[in-house]
């Protein structure tokens, strides 16, 4: 069956969006290659989903890959790299038929060669294209001793020649499954990490790192040396830490990858974060905020000018949340600007530039020259510098509305941290107008929970038991849990020269308004988290 004439099997295909599908479709009308390898390549459907719809639509049985040989099945000696093209593989053959795994069978060319180099009748069963790709260079080898000839490299190996190492087929296909796996599991970083007799390969999902399989130890400069070369950096400099940028597609999604590396013992360290392009909308409603929270902010985002700071450490979320602040305020009578380091969030109405220290692009040189633009409302990814900080509160001051993310632990510690910057208190008086803190909490996957007994002052509560719907971590997902500190009355009045967090805390507290602990509670008591998860990211409940 050829897939030009009966295309429609992709609308079989679970999850995938009609809007998907005609991308497939548009994209194997234009490059003339088939569906099912236009659709991998575009990355909206897993190889699984892809075999499942196939299958409804052809009627042939899927195998798995405890049913691949553990030898080559010589199949009439049929060439391995016409199989490696066609992404096929012999599994079994007799005296009457060969039995041939593919991941396409709408695509008549596997059965046609393997028939002409056998003789024999083929039987086709359908397979995901990576178990195929993974069994051909288990079974024919030709990656693999691919790399073992490119990690003959040593120390002594000039840099010219490991460049050209690195950059052989091969090692790019390494690193490319390795990332391509990262993104599959929703990885947000890896790690690779040589030590004296192995390699670790780790990847943090759901801000938890999990290890993976990981290459061989010899690999370990090779692989360091191909990202290196990604980011642009020096691969000859192995005594010194560097950082770098790298912009790639992954399995046909666009990916930001901000790399660093470190010297080490036994080799290079290497860290990946991946940003990938989002251009889904978020809202307030998606990040974790409660009905009372979600009131608070948007009071505030209503007001005509000011400053609210969001606090927290790398990787809680802030950036999300004033994504989804954003997305309230985007309307045709307002301008927005927003200031980043990267851009995260594509969206849509909202003026987006990206800082670039490196040509003197900084946050407080770009905030300068956008307060010529007339905003209404501007966003600055981070407050880093007195500079900076003191431009921000003085835009909140001339009638702009500034939300704007700060390095603190705690709400409280927000405007602390403006004033040991260098901002004038008597200026954050007459501006700050919210604090908040954030944390991201792992969702317990709704598969497999199951109610325990709750911790002491909690009503109710539930515990992670893992599935396959979670890859047995039993979370999937995140949540925000925040804390809002307000600024006027008592508080406002607090901000002066060496007021501490632990002063304006207590005055929260004192007016009632709700901890970050709180707020852990209610979620764990919802059954959103467990309490052994809010206390490792609290510390405590």
């Amino acid at each position: 069956m050829d897939d030009r004439a009966a295309p429609d099997w992709l609308d079989r295909v679970a999850g995938l969006s009609p809007a998907d599908a005609g991308r497939a479709r548009k994209l194997a009308a234009q490059t003339g290659e088939r569906l099912a390898r236009a659709l991998r390549r575009l990355g909206t459907a897993s190889d699984q989903a892809i075999a499942e719809a196939l299958a409804a639509q052809t009627g042939f049985d899927i195998v798995p890959v405890t049913d691949f040989p553990a030898e080559p099945v010589e199949a009439g000696g049929v060439a391995p790299d016409f199989l490696t093209n066609t992404v096929a593989l012999p599994i079994a053959e007799t005296d009457s038929e060969v039995v041939l795994a593919v991941a396409d069978p709408t695509d008549p060319a596997p059965a046609d060669g393997v028939r002409l180099a056998s003789g024999k009748p083929v039987r086709l069963v359908i397979a995901g294209f990576t178990d195929i790709e993974t069994a051909q260079t288990r079974l024919y080898g030709k990656t693999q001793r691919g790399l073992d000839a490119a990690a003959d490299a040593d120390d002594d190996t000039d840099s010219d020649s490991l460049k050209d190492l690195a950059s052989e087929a091969p090692v790019v296909r390494l690193v490319s499954d390795i990332l391509a796996d990262a993104l599959a599991r929703r990885a947000s970083d890896v790690h690779v990490e040589p030590f004296r007799d192995h390699m670790r390969l780790r990847f943090r999902i759901d801000g938890v790192l999990q290890e993976r399989p990981a290459p061989p130890q010899h690999l370990a400069r090779l692989v360091a040396s191909r990202i290196k070369i990604m980011a642009g950096l020096d691969i000859a400099e192995r005594r010194r830490p560097q950082d770098g940028r790298a912009r790639i597609a992954v399995t046909g999604r666009a990916l930001d990858l901000r790399i660093a590396t470190a010297p080490t013992a036994h080799g290079e360290s290497v860290t990946i974060r991946l940003l990938e392009d989002r251009d889904a909308e978020v809202k307030l409603d998606d990040v974790g905020l409660s009905p009372t929270h979600r009131d608070a902010l948007q009071h505030h985002l209503e007001a005509p000018f000011g400053l609210i700071l969001v606090s927290g450490p790398t990787g809680s979320g802030k950036t999300t949340t004033l994504a989804g602040a954003l997305d309230w305020l985007n309307a045709p009578g307002r301008k927005l600007v927003s200031i980043e380091d990267p851009i995260e969030y594509q969206i849509d109405g909202v003026n987006q530039i990206a800082v670039n220290p490196g040509i003197g692009l900084t946050f407080a040189h770009v905030l300068r020259s956008v307060l010529r633009h007339d905003p209404d409302v501007i966003v600055v990814g981070e407050l880093r510098d007195g500079e900076t900080a003191e431009i921000a509160v003085n835009a909140a001051l001339t009638g702009h509305l500034v939300l704007a993310t700060v390095h603190a632990n705690t709400a409280a510690g927000a405007a602390p941290r403006l004033i040991d910057m260098g901002v004038d208190p008597a200026l954050l008086r007459s501006t700050l107008r919210l604090m908040i803190a954030q944390r991201l909490l792992r969702i317990l996957c709704p598969d497999c929970r199951k109610p325990c007994d709750p911790p002491e002052g909690l009503t109710k509560a539930w515990e992670a038991v893992g599935c396959a719907s979670c890859d047995g971590t039993g979370y999937k997902g995140r949540t925000g849990v925040f804390e809002f500190v307000e600024t006027d009355g008592p508080i406002g009045s607090s901000l002066r020269e060496g007021v501490s967090s632990g002063e304006i805390e207590k005055l929260a507290r004192k007016q009632r308004m709700p901890s970050i602990r709180d707020d852990a509670r209610a979620k764990i008591e919802a059954g959103i988290t467990s309490a052994e998860e809010a206390i490792r990211v609290l510390g405590g409940l």
